[in-house]
């Protein structure tokens, strides 16, 4: 190992660049080693300055730390889970079991909802969850409630009033499903307008 003469255009360079770019491209300019390079830094002193990048993400994850998931902090951020999960470490946060569970449920939740949106509007599902037992028979039911179609208490049971224009297609395809047709109910019969 050769011993490097430090002159003092070297150590205003090093003093000049080593806080604010890689040790690499800091060794590439000084023209000698990397680990000369850390040594000579440590030994005057020197520090990292925090890379702006860092600091944005790093407020980023503080600030929502608290009402986003991992998951949806790297998805904003652009980067990895695993990116999120040390930066928020380093920042000292943490969670509790019961607010992981919380978020995790939470997120659960607003997954499943958007896999029943799209299953509603006849659309592939992106994830491999199961959140409707019958696609087609939704798909129809929801059709047939936008045509007009009063949905009861029994789910398999719809009711059509005077004013509904029936399809009668429609219907005997709904009917192959396992759906029922009946007039509406003159008495105050409770009704449910739910998929």
């Amino acid at each position: 190992m050769r011993k490097i003469n430090w002159t003092e255009a070297m150590l205003s360079r090093l003093a000049e660049l080593y806080p604010v770019e890689t040790t690499a491209h800091t060794a590439y300019v000084l023209q000698v080693g990397v680990t000369a390079v850390k040594e000579k830094a440590r030994e005057l002193g020197l520090e990292k300055l925090a890379k702006s990048r860092w600091l944005e993400r790093a407020g980023h994850i503080s600030r929502h730390f608290d009402d986003r998931s991992y998951t949806e902090m790297a998805g904003d951020l652009g980067v990895s889970r695993t990116t999120v999960s040390r930066m928020a470490r380093k920042l000292g946060l943490s969670r509790s079991k019961a607010k992981g569970y919380a978020m995790s449920s939470r997120v659960r939740r607003e997954m499943v909802r958007r896999e029943r949106r799209r299953a509603t509007f006849g659309l592939d599902p992106l994830t491999r969850l199961k959140v409707i037992s019958h696609r087609a028979k939704v798909r129809i039911r929801s059709r047939l409630k936008a045509k007009g179609y009063i949905t009861g208490v029994h789910r398999n049971i719809l009711y059509f009033t005077e004013a509904t224009c029936r399809k009668a297609r429609l219907e005997a395809k709904a009917a192959r499903l396992g759906l029922a047709f009946r007039p509406f109910p003159e008495d105050n019969t409770p009704l449910s307008n739910a998929i």
